[in-house]
C-alpha cells in the first residue's frame, strides 16, 4: 500500500481562526489571582452614574460582561483590570478588579492610570486633522516635505495619508534592539527610516506600523513649529478637560502615585516589567505608543468622535475629516473579532469594525459596509470601543502585556450592543466526545481536538492553539474569532466523526495499529543521530550565527551539550541576550529584560524539550509519551509524525525519517513575555558527521508570529570533549 504523501496545505479558514492565536496563544491553565474588586464611583466623573434600565441597556448582559472581566482576575488570565461602560454620556458600569500593583498588593481602583501604548495613534491621527484644518498640511503630501531625508529614491512616494493609513511600507518598528535614550527625540526615530528599503509600494499593501506613526509624530513637530507633545497637549488634551492624562511619565510626575505597574508574559505567567517607582520607560514622547491615561480621560477623546468632532460647543475636528477618518480602508486587518458578524478594518490612525450594510448585495463593494464600532487597542491590554448606533462607548484597561482577553470581552459587547447570542460551554457535551486526530485526507497533516487546561481547544501544529466555546448542537465557536465555527458531526452510534468550518471538511482518525511504537522510534532517532557519544567524547560546545531577517537583527548562538541531559543554551542579538541552561533537574533562566529566575510552570516545559538533547537524543528522557499519529511521504521519504504527548494538553509533534530514524522537524511551542504561547516550527538541514554523531548545521524556525517570522540559526564551529566551568549548567 503507497504511503500518503505529506500534505502542507494551510486553509484560509485556519488562517483566520488563528490570527490572534499565532500571536499569544490560547488560555493558559487559571489560577486564582488572589486580588481584590473595587466597584465605588469616581468623584466629580465626567459621566454622570446612571442604570442599565436607564440607558435601555439589559441589566443581565451587563452583569454578565462584569462578571467575565472580574473571572479574568480570578483566573489569573489578567494582573488587574479596570471596566467603564458609558451610554448616552451616562455610566451605567465603572469597576476595578485585581491589581494596581501585585507585589506590594496596591489594588486596582477606579482612576487608575494606564499606559495605553497604541491606543495615542488616534491622538495623532486627531492632531494631523486639526493640523490639514489649518492648512498647514494636507492628506496627499509626501513626507519628503516636511522631513527631507525622506528625498530620496524609493521614499519620495510614501504620503502623509499613507503613513496615516499603516500602507506606506514601513515595517512594525525600527527600535527593536535599539538603546531608546541614544537616540534623543523623535526626529532621530524618524530619520532611521531614511535608510530603510519599503516592504511594498506605498499604498499596495497594509502593514501595522509604529515607525510610521512616530514619523508623522516628527511630521507635526515640523508643520506646527514646536513638540508634537505640546501640540497634543494644547489642541487636545487641554481642550477635553483631559487633566489626568500625560504623554511622559516623567519621574516628577503626580499620576504616578496612581499609575499601574506593567506585567508581561501570559495567563500564571505574568512578570511584573515596570512599576511606577522606575525611572521612565520612554525617555521621549512617542507618537506610536506614549500617552498615559485614566478610563475616564480616554472617553473624553472617543466622545470627541461620537459626537463628530464636537467638544461640547467647540469643534475641534471638520466633520467631514472624522467621515473621512473612519472610512474603512482597502485591506482588512489580520485579525479575528468576537462581535458578531463583523470583520476588523482600519481607517486613519482608527481602528473600525464593520459588518456589510443592511441590504447590501453579496459579494458588494468594500466601500459599502457599515462601521458598527471604532476605537483602538493598545499592546498592554487595552481597549476602548464606540458603538455609534448605540451611542455607547466602552473601555477595558488591563497592565497585562499579552492578554489576549479582549476578543472575549468583544463578544459579550456584541450581546449588549449588536444582539449577539450568549451560550455557555457549561451545556457542552464531555470534551472525550470530541477529544482525536482530524485530518482532510489520507495525505493531510493531522490537527487536534485537545484539552487545554479546562478547555476545548484546536491545535494546528506549528501555528497554534485556539480555545473554543460551545455553541450548541455539536457547534464550537473559535474564541479569538467568533464567526469561525466548528460544526462537529456523529456516526449512527452517536460518535464524533468529524467536524466542518464553512465548506471544509475534516475527518475524525485513529492512528494505523501497524505503525512502529514508541521505543522503535526512541531506537531508531537514537541510532541515526549517536548523541549518546557525548558519554565518551565529552561536552560539546557549538557555536554559529543568528538571523531575524524581517527586523533586521542578526546575532550569535552558543549551545553546551552534555550527555545525558544537561544543557545550556547562550545567544546575543543586538543589545538583547538570553541564557537557558538546565543541570539535569533545574531549568534557569536570564535575558537583558529580566532577572536570573528559575523556570517553573508551561515557560519551563516547553524549554525544557526545546533543544538538541530533546529532538536528537534519547526521546523517552524529554518527553513523558510519544506515539506515531501518521506516515507520509515528502518528496518521496517516508516521514513519522510522532506526537509527544496525547490530546490532554498542546504537544510537540516530530517529523522522523522512517528509515533511518533522521529527525527533520519538530513543530512546538515557545512561551515567549510579552507575547505568551506561539507556535514554531523547526526545520533541520545540512547534517554532517562529527565523530559519528549526525548534527544539523542549520535551522529555519518559522514563528507564527509574522512580526518576528522566520530565524535562521548556522552553526559555524563544533568542538567536542570541552572544559565546562563549574556552575555552568546553572548559569553561574
Amino acid at each position: 500500500m503507497p504511503t500518503p504523501h505529506l500534505h502542507r496545505r494551510s486553509f484560509a479558514t485556519f488562517a483566520v481562526a488563528l490570527t490572534v492565536a499565532l500571536q499569544a496563544g490560547a488560555a493558559q491553565d487559571p489560577q486564582v489571582d488572589g486580588g481584590v474588586a473595587a466597584a465605588q464611583p469616581i468623584d466629580e466623573s465626567p459621566f454622570p452614574a446612571s442604570t442599565a434600565i436607564a440607558e435601555g441597556v439589559s441589566p443581565e448582559a451587563l452583569a454578565r460582561l462584569e462578571a467575565l472581566v472580574r473571572g479574568f482576575v480570578d483566573q489569573g488570565q489578567v494582573v488587574g483590570a479596570e471596566l467603564q461602560v458609558i451610554v448616552n454620556g451616562r455610566s451605567i458600569l465603572h469597576g476595578a478588579y485585581g491589581w494596581r500593583d501585585r507585589e506590594s498588593e496596591t489594588p486596582m481602583e477606579p482612576g487608575s492610570v494606564f499606559c495605553v501604548r497604541s491606543m495615542t495613534k488616534p491622538l495623532i491621527g486627531t492632531a494631523l486633522w486639526m493640523l490639514i484644518g489649518d492648512d498647514l498640511v494636507e492628506l496627499d503630501d509626501p513626507v519628503s516635505k516636511y522631513l527631507p531625508y525622506f528625498d530620496a529614491e524609493g521614499l519620495r512616494d510614501v504620503t502623509i495619508e499613507h503613513l496615516m493609513t499603516h500602507t506606506g511600507g514601513f515595517p512594525y518598528s525600527l527600535l527593536v534592539g535599539r538603546d531608546l535614550a541614544s537616540l534623543g527625540d523623535i526626529q532621530a526615530v524618524a530619520a532611521l527610516g531614511a535608510d530603510y528599503t519599503l516592504d511594498f509600494e506605498p499604498g499596495s499593501a497594509f502593514q501595522y506600523s509604529d515607525q510610521g506613526t512616530d514619523t508623522l509624530t516628527a511630521v507635526i513637530e515640523v508643520a506646527s513649529g514646536g513638540s508634537a507633545a505640546d501640540f497634543v497637549r494644547a489642541r487636545i488634551l487641554e481642550p477635553l478637560g483631559m487633566e489626568e492624562s500625560t504623554l511622559l511619565m516623567t519621574e516628577g510626575n503626580a499620576l504616578r502615585a496612581r499609575a499601574c505597574s506593567k506585567y508581561a508574559g501570559a495567563p500564571g505567567e505574568w512578570k511584573r516589567f515596570w512599576s511606577p517607582q522606575d525611572p521612565p520607560l520612554f525617555p521621549f514622547f512617542l507618537g506610536s505608543q506614549g500617552l498615559y491615561a485614566t478610563l475616564d480621560d480616554y472617553a473624553l477623546f472617543m466622545q470627541l468622535w461620537l459626537d463628530k468632532g464636537r467638544a461640547g460647543r467647540e469643534r475641534l475636528i471638520r466633520p467631514a475629516y472624522v467621515r473621512k477618518a473612519l472610512r474603512p480602508g482597502p485591506f482588512p486587518l489580520p485579525a479575528g473579532t468576537g462581535l458578531p458578524g463583523a470583520r476588523v478594518d482600519y481607517g486613519h490612525l482608527m481602528e473600525l469594525w464593520t459588518r456589510p450594510e443592511e441590504g447590501a448585495a453579496e459579494g458588494a463593494a468594500e466601500a459599502e459596509r457599515e462601521v458598527v464600532a471604532f476605537g483602538h487597542n493598545g499592546s498592554d491590554g487595552t481597549h476602548a470601543w464606540v458603538f455609534p448606533d448605540s451611542r455607547a462607548m466602552v473601555l477595558y484597561f488591563t497592565q497585562s502585556r499579552g492578554t489576549m482577553t479582549g476578543v472575549q470581552v468583544e463578544e459579550a459587547l456584541g450581546e449588549l450592543f449588536l444582539g449577539a447570542p450568549f451560550d455557555p460551554n457549561q451545556l457542552a457535551p464531555p470534551h472525550d466526545d470530541y477529544l482525536g486526530y482530524y485530518r482532510e485526507n489520507d495525505e493531510d497533516l493531522y490537527r487536534g481536538i485537545i484539552e487545554d487546561g479546562d478547555e476545548l481547544a484546536l491545535e494546528v501544529l506549528g501555528r497554534g492553539v485556539v480555545a473554543l466555546d460551545y455553541a450548541g448542537e455539536d457547534q464550537w465557536k473559535i474564541r479569538m474569532n467568533p464567526g469561525t465555527v466548528l460544526a462537529f458531526q456523529r456516526g449512527e452510534a452517536g460518535e464524533v466523526t468529524g467536524y466542518a468550518i464553512g465548506d471544509h471538511r475534516e475527518y475524525r482518525f485513529e492512528p494505523d495499529a501497524d505503525l512502529p511504537g514508541a521505543e522503535e522510534v526512541v531506537a531508531k532517532v537514537l541510532a541515526a543521530h549517536r548523541l549518546d557519544l557525548l558519554a565518551d567524547l565529552g561536552p560539546m560546545r557549538r557555536t554559529g550565527t543568528i538571523e531575524i531577517a524581517s527586523v533586521n537583527m542578526e546575532g550569535e548562538l552558543t549551545t553546551l551539550t552534555a550527555w545525558p541531559d544537561r544543557f545550556r543554551v547562550d545567544s546575543i542579538t543586538g543589545e538583547s541576550f538570553e541564557r537557558v541552561a538546565f543541570d539535569g533537574e533545574v531549568l534557569r533562566s536570564e535575558t537583558s529584560a529580566t532577572e536570573f529566575e528559575v523556570l517553573e510552570g508551561e515557560r519551563a516545559a516547553w524549554a525544557r524539550t526545546d533543544h538538541l538533547l530533546a529532538h536528537f537524543g534519547d526521546l523517552s528522557r524529554w518527553h513523558s509519551s510519544l506515539r506515531v499519529i501518521q506516515r507520509l511521504s515528502d518528496d518521496g521519504v517516508d516521514v513519522l509524525i510522532v506526537r509527544a504527548g496525547d490530546t490532554s494538553g498542546p504537544a510537540t509533534t516530530l517529523y522522523i525519517e522512517a528509515e533511518t530514524g533522521l529527525v527533520r522537524r519538530v513543530d512546538s511551542f515557545a512561551l515567549i513575555p510579552g507575547m505568551g504561547r506561539m507556535g514554531q516550527s523547526a526545520e533541520f538541514g545540512d547534517f554532517r558527521d562529527v565523530s559519528g554523531m549526525q548534527l544539523p548545521f542549520a535551522t529555519k524556525i518559522e514563528l507564527a508570529n509574522p512580526i518576528i517570522g522566520e530565524i535562521r540559526v548556522v552553526i559555524g564551529q563544533t568542538e567536542l570533549g570541552v572544559d565546562v566551568p563549574e556552575g555552568s549548567f546553572e548559569l553561574k
